[in-house]
């Protein structure tokens, strides 16, 4: 029983020694320097709670220091409206090209001027000692179409036109006239501005002599008559070709060109030759 007795006191004491230690530590005793600090701290609290409310910031400023600096002030900003519309990139107008038109590709019109004619083939030393042969002049006149673009075209034409040669000893002549329908086909190229244009043609021409007469002049006196066509040859045919300017001018355009046609067709194997110059005006049909 004594044996039991000091086993439960050894089994009693170390719970209990380490029950009071746990306590101490929750709860540890302040010393006496940490009670007059806490009480310091207290009264310290209680002084400022006491003291009077702080003077207004003019008199604080005046009394104790000086009035600090102005600072800049800053510009307000703009305020820009929350549902402010994106700009939103212009879109380029398309650009208007000019429509082509078409240019037309039949033009038609007139042709006037004068011809300076001779008549080669002939042999004037066996007619007689000072005889000369000498140019004469006529006209033409007549009908031209145009068929093309403006680079290249056919241009056929109906004329009349006078052909002939004069053959002269002094004041005295004998002259010939013939009077003829002119038919050259001609392929014409031009080049340069829409407005100023240059042109070179050449091509075949054939001619039909209609009429003709014979004028003699000797002694002061004159006489003519008229030739029997019948009798020669009425075809002819030939090269033609010139140069010229074409001048635009209200719906059509001028030409002016100088033209050289030589026959050579006929039978008694003389030849026709026939210097032009001459104005014309074309109108284009249809296309515009």
């Amino acid at each position: 029983m004594k044996y039991n007795f000091l086993i439960l006191a050894l089994l009693v004491v170390p719970f209990g020694g380490s029950a009071q230690t746990r306590t101490a530590a929750r709860k540890p005793v302040a010393s006496a320097s940490q009670k007059a600090t806490i009480r310091s701290q207290a009264s310290g609290a209680t002084s400022t709670a006491a003291k009077p409310a702080p003077a207004p910031a003019s008199t604080r400023f005046t009394t104790e220091q000086p009035a600090p600096q102005a600072q800049p002030v800053a510009e307000p900003k703009a305020v820009e409206p929350a549902n402010k519309p994106t700009a939103q990139p212009v879109a380029e107008r398309p650009q208007v090209r000019p429509v082509a038109v078409a240019e037309s590709k039949f033009r038609i019109g007139v042709r006037l001027g004068g011809n300076s004619s001779t008549i080669g083939g002939t042999d004037v030393a066996a007619v007689g000692a000072g005889v000369q042969l000498e140019r004469i002049m006529g006209f033409h006149g007549g009908l031209v179409m145009n068929i093309g673009g403006p680079g290249f075209s056919v241009q056929p034409e109906i004329l009349f036109s006078q052909y002939g040669a004069r053959l002269a000893l002094g004041s005295d002549y004998l002259q010939i006239k013939y009077n003829l329908v002119e038919v050259p086909v001609l392929l014409k190229a031009s080049f340069g501005q829409p407005n100023l244009r240059f042109f070179v043609n050449a091509g075949p021409v054939g001619t039909y002599a209609v009429s003709g007469t014979v004028s003699v002049r000797e002694g002061g006196q004159s006489d003519s008559q008229t030739i029997d066509m019948s009798q020669q040859g009425r075809f002819n045919y030939g090269v033609s070709g010139g140069a010229g300017v074409a001048l635009k001018a209200g719906p059509g355009t001028v030409l002016l060109e100088g033209r050289y046609s030589y026959l050579v067709g006929n039978e008694d194997k003389t030849t026709p030759q026939a210097a032009m110059l001459s104005f014309g005006y074309l109108i284009p049909m249809g296309g515009r």
